[in-house]
């Protein structure tokens, strides 16, 4: 950037080139003119006493009207030699400025440029206005008047005289510098987004934006837009300059309070120099419909006003946060530059080369050390970062052993509750084993018994009834004992019955041997396994048409006849028990009703249930087994055994089973052969 911008201005010749530059601002004299009346006619016939010295903040301001004025007049000293030479203007935002000068007649020539004059029209090409004159040896032709109008907060010019050649080597110099600084602005931009995309902090992005804004303002400022953005549109580099200005003015402001974190602990400064931040960013739009200079005019006296404000904002965060001291620091060249300018402009600092150029010279000193600050500052949170990450991990690795050793005693511990269950397994499986065993011994023992005993009691059973109906033995009291042993060995071998069919239905692979019956013939079975003496107490009613059954025919009974023992068993004699037979919907249903104590409502679900007997059977006799089989048996055929509720008393027990589905036949034909109708 130093090589580019060091050579834009032409050589010339130069009739002396050791000539030092002469500063004409020193003895200059103004004239305002707020309304922009006066022609130089008018300007010229004044005296010298006619005009003032007051080159004030109060008096530029009054020039920032849009077509105010100001005439200077220029007295070039008697100890400066005649010939040529360059006179420059500055600054370079002076929007107009136009030269009268004596030729060589001592007639006046007008010559205008500044910022309002397209870059390539210019006699000397450099960023401030430059008009070459040809100066008469005669003192009384020595008088210059400048006319410095346009829209602008200030129209203070810095006049100064140049031999060609002397003005040709400052140039050099001068862009040369420009370029050097701008090119230190440029380094630090690209070094900050740098670190945005290495550490993705919205600090560095923030400050990069902050590094810009400045860059672009005094790009265009000293004139540099003009030159190489914009240099055929003039009136564009003029909006895009002060446009720029604003919105840099209040993102500076913004971001001034970002950095500074003041946020939390002022909230409503914080809303207010936010919405003054705004207002000044908006300015850029306002002077496309306001005028500019009132403005610019207000926003420089808002961001002076803030100054004071944010001085004492800086002076609290030094005591409150040490973290952001480098910070402040690096303000502090920042607002000595700005008050430098300033108390420049008002005329209580005297013009100068250091004077002029305070806030460039103080604002690379600024940048420099916000940058090494907010390097500072990430390298601090990366050391916090690094070292809460050493703790994090110390801590994740104790805990780590603390889970590890917890582990290692939970896998011990696991470890031998497996053997101790594997222990266990292996012995509930000799238990499972050996009980099997004893149940198959059991059931080896009751099927043997069952069929030893058969016999015998068959024989007991019919030698009693033999003697009862004997002739010869027909007293009273024999008779009685003849039927306690008829009674007693047939409900021994219903017990035997109920027994073997418990043991079947408790068989891993049930038994069924399936058949097909009459209704009528499962209650004949049934009945007759309580014997002749309980044959005045039945009631038997069965529907004609009842279905056959398909189901084991010795299960079915040994159920029907449980339901009949307890209804017998419950009832006392005489009351009959009524076993009554019907069908509906493919369904057989056994009703056993008696005249007994009846069954209560807690005891309904549990009277089915294994070795439960109800309230009522005490001194009866009965395990308990026979309802919970009787059930059994009536699920395993696809019935159901239930307690009916009727209004009579007594209990109603309804044994359900499924009828045998009909049988289809087809109809046989009588037909008569040939032979048999005698046919040849």
């Amino acid at each position: 950037m130093s090589v580019a911008l060091a050579g834009p201005v032409p050589a010339h010749s130069s009739d002396d080139a050791t000539d030092a530059p002469v500063d004409l601002s020193a003895g200059a004299v103004y004239l305002y003119d707020p309304e922009g009346d006066f022609d130089i006619a008018t300007v010229r016939r004044l005296a010298r006493a006619d005009f003032g010295a007051a080159r004030g903040f109060g008096a530029s301001l009054g020039l920032s009207a849009r077509d105010g004025a100001a005439w200077i007049r220029l007295d070039v000293p008697r100890q400066v030699a005649g010939g040529e030479w360059w006179l420059s203007v500055g600054p370079a935002t002076v929007t107009s400025v136009t030269l009268y000068a004596p030729d060589a007649s001592g007639r006046l020539t007008m010559r205008e440029l500044g910022a309002s004059t397209p870059f390539a029209d210019r006699p000397v090409r450099f960023r401030l206005p430059v008009f070459p004159l040809r100066l008469a040896a005669t003192p009384d032709a020595r008088t210059l008047y400048l006319r410095v109008s346009g829209r602008s907060t200030t129209h203070e010019v810095e006049p100064v005289m140049w031999r060609p050649a002397a003005f040709v080597a400052m140039a050099e110099r001068d862009y040369a510098l420009w370029g050097a600084y701008f090119g230190i602005l440029m380094l630090l931009i690209t070094f900050t987004l740098f670190f945005w995309l290495e550490f993705r902090s919205a600090a560095y992005l923030r400050y990069s934006l902050y590094l810009g804004a400045f860059f672009a303002v005094l790009w265009l400022l000293e004139g540099f837009g003009a030159q190489w953005l914009l240099p055929d549109s003039p009136e564009t580099a003029i909006y895009l300059t002060r446009a720029i200005a604003l919105v840099a003015m209040g993102y500076t402001l913004w971001f001034s309070l970002k950095l500074l974190e003041l946020e939390r602990r002022f909230p409503l400064l914080h809303h207010i120099a936010a919405a003054l931040s705004l207002a000044q960013a908006g300015g850029a739009l306002a002077i496309l419909f306001v005028n500019d200079g009132m403005v610019l005019r207000t926003a420089l006296v808002a961001a002076l006003a803030w100054q004071p404000i944010f001085f004492v904002l800086l002076r609290y965060q030094w005591h409150r946060r040490p973290d952001l001291r480098p910070v402040i620091v690096a303000f502090a060249p920042q607002m000595v530059g700005l008050a430098i300018a300033v108390l420049r402009h008002v005329g209580a600092v005297p013009a100068g080369f250091w004077s002029s150029h305070a806030l460039e010279a103080t604002g690379i000193v600024h940048m420099v050390v916000l940058s090494l600050a907010l390097m500072r500052r990430v390298r601090d949170s990366e050391r916090r970062a690094l070292l809460l990450a050493r703790e994090s991990e110390e801590r994740l690795d104790r805990k780590v052993g603390e889970r590890t050793s917890e582990l290692a005693d939970a896998n011990r511990r696991l470890m031998s509750e497996i053997a101790e269950r594997r222990a266990a397994q292996t012995e509930l499986a000799s238990s499972l084993k050996s009980e099997r065993k004893m149940l198959d011994a059991q059931r080896d023992f009751v099927a043997m018994v069952s069929h030893e005993f058969r016999t015998p009691l068959a024989v007991i059973k019919a030698v009693a009834q033999r003697l009862r109906s004997h002739s010869a033995l027909q007293d009273d009291d024999l008779q009685n004992r003849l039927g306690r042993v008829d009674r007693a060995t047939t409900r021994m071998t219903a017990m035997m019955e109920t027994y073997l069919a418990d043991d079947r239905m408790r068989a891993p692979e049930r038994e069924r041997r399936t058949s097909r019956f009459p209704a009528a013939a499962l209650v004949s079975a049934a009945v007759e396994h309580h014997g002749g003496n309980a044959d005045s107490r039945i009631r038997l009613a069965t529907a004609e048409d009842a279905p056959d059954i398909d189901g084991d025919l010795g299960l079915l009974t040994v159920a029907l006849a449980n339901l009949i023992d307890n209804a017998l068993k419950y009832s006392v004699a005489p009351a009959p028990v009524r076993v009554t037979t019907t069908w509906e919907t493919g369904m057989l249903y056994f009703r056993v009703a008696d005249e007994g104590t009846g069954v209560t409502e807690s005891e309904r679900e549990r009277i089915f249930q294994r070795y439960v007997r109800g309230s009522a059977s005490s001194g009866r006799g009965g395990a308990g087994l026979g309802l919970h089989l009787a059930q059994e048996i009536a699920r395993l055929h696809g019935g159901d055994i239930t307690i009916e509720q009727t209004d009579l008393a007594g209990s109603t027990f309804v044994l359900t089973v499924p009828a045998a589905p009909v049988e289809h036949v087809e109809p046989t034909r009588n037909v008569a052969t040939m032979d048999q109708l005698g046919v040849q």
